[in-house]
């Protein structure tokens, strides 16, 4: 987080407002300090800053790059697993033999990514709540660009699209299942920590897997009451369970239901999946006054493209959820 506010501090004290505004009034060119207005602008952004890492779910979890100036493109190197079969036993001075890992580049090509809001000056001096409409535009807009984030991540998790697929369409999810996707990333090497990532439905729904963990309850016992309980425990406790099978579970509206009433998950490692981000930071916020209009324009844009690194490091996990 600290990262991302630096770059956008900086993009809003060396980026387009310069050290001065320009302001046209009459028909007569005025300068007018940008103190006042980045400040306000600065609002904006640490609440879009604020409401960005609170919506996102899915790119902490995977590997993040952030591209050169100039670039756009970000190449992310998909290692062939070593086995131990590569590593080979020699005498004292014997030349080693030269084992060829190959590797593969895999390519994130950034995109501008746009949301415009327009705040009218009437509604803003009539709203009466007690704020200012144009003050919550930055968490707006902050909601707005983690979610489409997300949006194409999980858009990387269709089954068909990986090696591996665990459960499938039409299947309801099963403990065995969640299992099985634990089985194949050890099978690949993949790296802990290990993440399962559910739709809303598959975590709630009624074949979802706080459904199976309820079906799953056990009566307390004295260990639980002294803080060790099992996942369905934690399940009644909050609603939610946050580790299960070896995984960090985690939950996105961004994987939605489809039209066969099936939902895309997945279990990955962080090396699976990756994001690229452009040289100026993730995000950025502008606005522009329309004065024959009598509105503000809230701008907020944000630079990344996502790509698939290593597919033997994930394996999808789709359920029926009806």
């Amino acid at each position: 987080m600290f990262k991302l506010l630096n770059n956008i501090q900086g993009y809003v004290q060396n980026g387009p407002f310069g050290n001065d505004l320009m302001a046209l009034d009459d028909g007569n060119t005025t300068v007018t300090t940008s103190a006042s207005i980045v400040g306000g602008v600065g609002k904006v952004l640490g609440d879009a800053v604020i409401a960005f890492n609170k919506a996102n779910v899915v790119s902490p979890l995977v590997t993040s790059r952030t591209g050169v100036v100039g670039a756009k493109s970000v190449e992310f190197a998909d290692w062939k697993v070593a086995a131990s079969s590569d590593v080979a036993a020699t005498n004292e001075f014997a030349e080693a033999t030269v084992q060829q890992i190959d590797t593969a580049a895999r390519t994130a090509t950034l995109a501008e990514h746009v949301i415009q809001i327009d705040i009218a000056d009437l509604a803003e001096q009539s709203y009466g709540a007690g704020g200012s409409i144009g003050g919550n535009a930055g968490a707006v807009i902050g909601n707005a660009l983690a979610a489409k984030l997300d949006n194409d991540l999980v858009a990387l998790f269709a089954a068909g699209s990986l090696t591996n697929d665990a459960c499938g369409a039409g299947t309801d999810l099963a403990i065995s299942h969640v299992f099985d996707c634990l089985r194949l990333l050890h099978a690949n090497q993949a790296p802990a920590p290990l993440n399962l990532v559910l739709g809303p439905q598959q975590m709630w729904g009624p074949a979802g897997l706080v459904q199976i963990m309820q079906g799953h309850l056990t009566a307390p016992t004295a260990a639980s009451m002294y803080g060790v309980s099992d996942p369905a425990q934690e399940v009644v406790n909050t609603g939610f369970v946050t580790k299960f099978a070896g995984f960090d579970i985690y939950v996105t509206p961004e994987i939605a239901e489809d039209g066969n009433n099936d939902e895309a998950g997945c279990a990955f490692s962080a090396g699976a999946f990756g994001f690229a981000t452009g040289a100026k930071g993730i995000m950025s916020i502008e606005t522009q006054r329309d004065a024959s209009k009598r509105m503000t324009e809230y701008v907020g844009t944000g630079v990344w493209g996502e790509t698939m690194i290593k597919d033997l490091y994930a394996v999808s996990l789709t359920s029926d959820v009806s």
